[in-house]
């Protein structure tokens, strides 16, 4: 069954869909919200969607992603630069429903809001439209020559274009344009928490979710990454120092090319500390910036409710060598992970800083298989759990609106993208020394169907399971959340606890775990950090 829609841009039609739960929705995917960044639009802002005539299909097309080489097995290139579009999932047309933008993840280098990414089929039950988008990756969306020919930012750019096309049409849809939340893991948290901090964004949301990531975590940020882009257009044949020239050039070669070249900017040593070829920096060489100045500047405008979390074994996706050989390249690097966090550059506190870091994760002993679960736990504080507390320290400071952190700490026999990524890289006589828990982006699996994670069991969890009740907790929080800026205005038989927000006096945050409760944060590692600063 068919159903027809009006945007500015045209009619659309889009199709009836049956969840993976049994519930129906309705469904437009492919809806461009810019117009296709090619040619001359190739590493400029999105420019606005032309018009169209007759109908335009939005239902049976296939929908691409981002050009970019796929972050899981077999590691392909895939996609196709002309991505900017968007799909929205919606119980009906009528009415006026809360909307929830998701944005996905990918280190900005890739990732999906497609149906073969992720699916509807989970939140979609709770009475809210959802909407998911595509955005430039890697340097086809982050080519920064610190100029204004290209001072980049221009796919943090593409999430403002489809947060103003919402603003425009979603009423269209059964969505209420003065409820927006926008949320997202890993880079797509990072990119939430910029839009909270852009002024390009002011007034284009109401609410925002961050799941593992935000603006001060390590790899989400950088102050320059000229040095990259010019490295880049030197693989690829033009070495020279001029951004315009350099543009030009990049310009004529294919994309697939471009994306198969990025990775090579890296050294190895750079890849194994979390460094990433592209990342948002300040864009004041642009004529329309979207981070204009520094955070401190930027964080004094933020007022709307927020939601930050993280998953309590952040680094178990990212330890993909625990051989012997690994465990010593890690221990090799330790220092240089470790200082990718410090806010010092004084040799003396550096040198006792990791003095104390190693006393405090490992003794006065030599790294071994069974330090594998400290390890990653002082990686998981480094570039995800330290940065996200110091972000929502900041907030309750401040006194902004309110703020409520969460640790989702449950492991369960649903297939996470950890699972789908390690299987393939890691042996089953090393996988034994991994600690028990969740790992980056693991609820993902809890909030979303994600096809390729349900391969080999299509089906939901069973009603009643552990895994079944999780799926229900996490989307009722998520959804009340977007509802009315409280995740839990009240209890029931899965919400069994009251979640605080933080405040000047008390900094807790919500254990999400077969039972849930407030528990005080105490992060022993910034406890180090803050000794020797």
């Amino acid at each position: 069954m068919t159903v027809i829609t009006t945007v500015k841009q045209g009619k659309l039609e889009g199709g009836v869909c049956q969840s993976v739960l049994g519930v129906s929705y309705i469904c437009f995917k492919g809806i461009p919200f810019a117009a296709p960044p090619l040619g001359k639009l190739r590493f400029q802002d999105p420019e606005p969607p032309a018009p169209w005539t007759g109908v335009r299909d939005a239902w049976s097309i296939k929908v691409n992603c981002a050009l970019q080489k796929d972050e899981y097995p077999p590691f392909e290139i895939i996609g196709d630069e002309d991505c900017l579009y968007l799909n929205v999932y919606t119980p009906a047309l009528s009415g006026l429903r809360p909307v929830m933008v998701y944005i996905h993840g990918g280190g900005f280098l890739s990732g999906s809001g497609v149906d073969t990414f992720v699916k509807p089929d989970y939140l979609i039950t709770k009475d809210v439209v959802l909407v998911t988008i595509n955005y430039r990756l890697g340097f086809l969306g982050f080519l920064n020559l610190n100029d204004e020919v290209a001072p980049g930012n221009q796919g943090l750019k593409d999430q403002v274009a489809a947060l103003k096309w919402i603003q425009e049409n979603i009423s269209n849809f059964g969505g209420d344009a003065n409820n927006v939340t926008i949320l997202g893991p890993s880079a797509g948290a990072a990119s939430v928490h910029y839009l909270t901090l852009s002024p390009m964004a002011k007034g284009l949301f109401h609410k925002a979710i961050c799941q593992s990531g935000a603006s001060k975590c390590p790899w989400a940020w950088s102050e320059s990454q000229a040095g990259y882009s010019f490295k880049l257009a030197a693989i690829l044949g033009k070495d020279s120092r001029d951004p315009n020239e350099i543009v030009e050039f990049l310009r004529t070669v294919p994309a697939s090319l471009i994306t198969q070249a990025q990775s090579k900017v890296l050294t190895p040593n750079q890849t194994a500390l979390m460094c990433l070829p592209v990342r948002p920096t300040t864009d004041s060489k642009s004529s329309n910036p979207f981070l204009p100045s520094n955070f401190e500047e930027l964080s004094n405008d933020q007022n709307i409710p927020m939601m930050m979390g993280y998953d309590n074994m952040e680094f178990i996706m990212f330890f993909t060598d625990p051989s012997d050989e690994g465990l010593k390249k890690i221990e090799n690097l330790l220092q240089q992970h470790v200082e990718r966090y410090a806010t010092t550059n004084d040799p003396d506190k550096i040198a006792q800083l990791m003095r104390d870091v190693r006393k405090h994760f490992f003794g006065d002993k030599p790294i071994t298989k069974e330090d594998i679960p400290a390890m990653i736990k002082l990686l998981s504080d480094i570039y995800m759990i330290c940065p996200v507390n110091d972000v929502v320290d900041d907030r309750r400071k401040r006194n902004t609106a309110p703020t409520y952190l969460y640790q989702f700490s449950y492991v369960g026999d649903e297939v996470t993208l950890t699972d789908i990524l390690l299987k393939h890289l890691i042996n089953f006589d090393n996988y034994k020394y991994f600690p028990k828990g969740a790992s980056h982006v693991d609820e993902l699996s809890y909030l979303f169907y994600i096809p390729r994670c349900k391969v080999d069991n299509p089906l939901p969890p069973a009603v009643g399971t552990t895994d079944r009740i999780m799926i229900e907790r996490l989307t009722r929080l998520w959804t009340n959340f977007a509802k009315t800026g409280n995740p839990t205005p009240s209890l029931d038989e899965y919400i069994t606890s009251y979640w605080k927000p933080v405040t000047q006096n008390e900094f807790t945050y919500y254990e999400i775990d077969k039972d849930l409760g407030n528990l005080p944060v105490k992060n022993d590692l910034s406890e180090i950090y803050r000794r020797n600063s």
